[in-house]
């Protein structure tokens, strides 16, 4: 694929799909523009069970279970799959964004103190990796992360750095990826044979190889139909993009090409309503869970 074509402001018709030799089934996600439940109300206090400007969230699929980076108190918050608050761990936090779970180990994006941090799923401190800087293992405002079924490599959106950093389960610096192609790494998901980056000031989605090379670029700038200010995704069974979009209020999912297939929500605090929409993920039944920063329903089920 032609550099030119990598670059270009429109979606590409692309010469290798994501993923490759699968023919995508579209879900109705129609049927899901109303919430099945919401909890959790926002507040700027520290009360257990309240949130303030929650960014990511990641689902203990043996359980349920739903852990939040509550960014602005500095903790993690776990909730039941009922929506039960049932504890929190806040051990060496400052402003957590990203979160995912593996191997029942829980990885933590550091915000303010630009590092990674591995807990045990009660939330006992295992290790801490990072300070402010641009060499290796060294992050500026990390963002979002996953870890690798292939390798258990962890991959980090060293967001002001213009790269993802790839880590190894111990979190020892492995190598980078996107260097020079990256503008501003938001959230990266990996599957078996892709990478897919999330570019916050490009609107885009980058798509390396197992290679990590780049072979594709998804979704355009634009407003309405397309991304305004995305911040966080995830992927389903059927290789569709679930995404958030914070300044356009809601969820917008795409086929495995970058066509928008489906949107819901709107701006406002009522059920299934969102103010500045950040964190999202898909349990292992299949439900959308979305984290709004700013409204009264800070956690909502679709």
């Amino acid at each position: 694929m032609a550099t030119a074509d990598i670059n270009s402001q429109t979606n590409i018709s692309p010469t290798h799909t994501f993923p490759p030799q699968v023919n995508p089934v579209v879900p109705d996600y129609k049927a899901k523009q109303q919430p099945t439940a919401y909890y959790c109300n926002h507040s700027d206090k520290k009360a257990p069970g309240e949130l303030n400007c929650p960014r990511g969230i990641a689902v203990l699929n043996q359980t349920g279970d739903i852990y939040i980076a509550d960014y602005c108190n500095d903790r993690v918050q776990v909730f039941s799959s009922n929506g039960d608050y049932l504890f929190m761990f806040s051990e060496k936090m400052a402003n957590p964004v990203g979160i995912c779970i593996s191997q029942n180990k829980v990885f933590v994006t550091q915000c303010d103190s630009h590092c990674i941090n591995k807990y045990e799923l009660e939330g006992k401190l295992i290790k801490s990796v990072g300070s402010r800087g641009d060499g290796e293992a060294q992050f500026n405002g990390p963002h979002g992360l996953d870890v690798s079924d292939r390798n258990s490599n962890v991959y980090v959106c060293d967001f002001t750095n213009k790269r993802v950093q790839i880590l190894t389960q111990e979190l020892k610096f492995h190598s980078m990826l996107g260097i020079d192609v990256i503008k501003y790494p938001c959230d990266v998901k990996v599957t078996r044979d892709r990478v897919l980056v999330l570019d916050q000031s490009d609107l885009c989605m980058f798509v390396f190889n197992s290679d990590h090379v780049l072979i594709n670029r998804l979704i355009t700038r634009g407003d309405g139909k397309q991304t305004n200010y995305p911040c966080c995704f995830d992927i389903d069974r059927d290789y569709n993009i679930i995404m958030s979009d914070y300044s356009n209020n809601c969820v917008y999912i795409f086929n495995q090409e970058g066509e928008q297939i489906h949107k819901f929500g709107k701006e406002g605090q009522g059920i299934g309503e969102f103010i500045n929409p950040w964190g999202i993920a898909l349990d292992s039944t299949g439900h959308i869970i979305v984290l709004s920063e700013k409204d009264t329903n800070c956690l909502q089920f679709f």
